[in-house]
Formats: structure tokens, C-alpha cells, sequence
């Protein structure tokens, strides 16, 4: 009877370990591996320098770690770029997990992902915004990604060819490298971006050709 017993209340318990997540329980503990397995140059490093000359072939991550973010987590550490992609992405929209994107997006970069390397860019400079060395990281990366063809890489990179900060100023180079960043149509942000931003530079030559020459 004891044995039975015994049996039976184990059972009851290895039940209880195999329940569902709750999808707060799921985040939790794929922030949890994620925060115990980044590696400082992927919280801290530039993006710039880990950009892969192989692009990594991406699944669909936009429904990719639906199933359960933590299984997730686990794979990105086995280096599936995929899952590293859309599991950042998954952390970025929410306010109280979106640091923990960070290094992921990093990771992805790694693995070959060049928009993975255009959001960690775009983080760095949020972070660390008065910061010249990571201000110019994120430019190098800009323009590393806008070279393998990310429309984000290529609307950022053109921004500061326009604004001459971080790199010397050319109008030119900044109208061609614009011009890329319609890859996903007009209706994509990146496009819209930099769409809007020609317009700028339209309105400003203009301008200046309509001054009156000095006399």
C-alpha cells in the first residue's frame, strides 16, 4: 500500500513539472537563459565588428518563436539565427524584457543576420548616445549592413552621409545609398525613411541654387 502510494504521489508530481507555461512564466525563463548566457562582447561589443560576409537564410521569424519564447532562447545559444532574430524582436516589444533583445540582436548578427547588426547599431546609439566611439561604431556598422543590403542600414548610413558627423558629407553618395532602401517596397518604414529624407535633399539643392550668386 505505502509503494502505491508512493507511486502515485510521484506521479501527481512529475505531472505538475510537465504543465504548460504560462506565457509569463515562458518570457521569464527565456530572459533568465539569455541573461545567464550572454557573452560581454554580445552586451557590450560593436556590431561593426562581428558583421558576416555570409548571410545567414532566415525563416520565418515573424511566427518563428511562437510556440514558446524559452525553447527559443535554447536555440539561439545553439546558434540557430533565426531564432536569435525573432526572439529579440519578441523581447523588444515589451517595455521590461526589450535590454535583453539587445545581445540577441547581436548574436544574430554574428550568425550572419545584417538587420540584427542594424538594430544592435540602432540600440548602441540610444544607449550610449553622447558616446563618440559607439556613436561611431554604429556608423561603420550602417554602412557594413547597407553593403550586404538592408534597407535600415542603408536609410541610417545615408542620414549621416547627409549630416556629415560622423563621416565626411556627400550628397551624391547619400542619394545612391538611399536609393536601396526600398527593397521591401514603398510601404516599409526603412523606405518611407529615406524617401522622405531625398525630399529633403531636393528641397536644400534648390535652395541653393536658387541664392543669388555673391557679386
Amino acid at each position: 500500500m505505502f509503494r502505491w502510494v508512493s507511486l502515485t504521489a510521484m506521479l501527481v508530481l512529475v505531472g505538475a513539472c510537465q504543465r504548460p507555461l504560462t506565457p509569463e512564466e515562458d518570457r521569464a525563463h527565456a530572459v533568465d537563459f539569455v541573461r545567464t548566457r550572454a557573452s560581454v562582447a554580445e552586451r557590450e561589443g560593436c556590431p561593426a565588428d562581428v558583421v558576416s560576409a555570409r548571410q545567414a537564410k532566415l525563416k520565418d521569424f515573424t511566427t518563428y518563436c511562437d510556440a514558446r519564447l524559452s525553447k527559443c532562447a535554447r536555440q539561439c545559444f545553439e546558434s540557430d539565427a533565426t531564432a536569435c532574430y525573432a526572439l529579440a524582436l519578441a523581447l523588444q516589444n515589451d517595455a521590461a524584457t526589450a535590454k535583453w533583445a539587445e545581445p540577441l540582436f547581436y548574436r544574430s548578427c554574428a550568425l550572419g543576420v545584417s538587420s540584427g547588426c542594424s538594430n544592435r547599431a540602432a540600440g548602441l546609439q540610444v544607449e550610449q548616445e553622447s558616446d563618440d566611439k559607439v556613436l561611431s561604431c554604429a556608423a561603420r556598422t550602417f554602412e557594413k549592413t547597407c553593403a550586404q543590403g538592408d534597407p535600415w542600414g542603408c536609410s541610417i548610413h545615408g542620414l549621416n552621409l547627409v549630416q556629415g558627423k560622423l563621416m565626411p558629407r556627400d550628397m551624391k553618395k547619400a542619394r545612391d545609398v538611399l536609393g536601396r532602401s526600398c527593397k521591401y517596397g514603398l510601404e516599409d518604414p526603412a523606405c518611407q525613411a529615406a524617401r522622405s529624407l531625398l525630399a529633403q535633399i531636393d528641397t536644400l539643392e534648390l535652395e541653393q541654387v536658387r541664392e543669388p550668386l555673391p557679386k
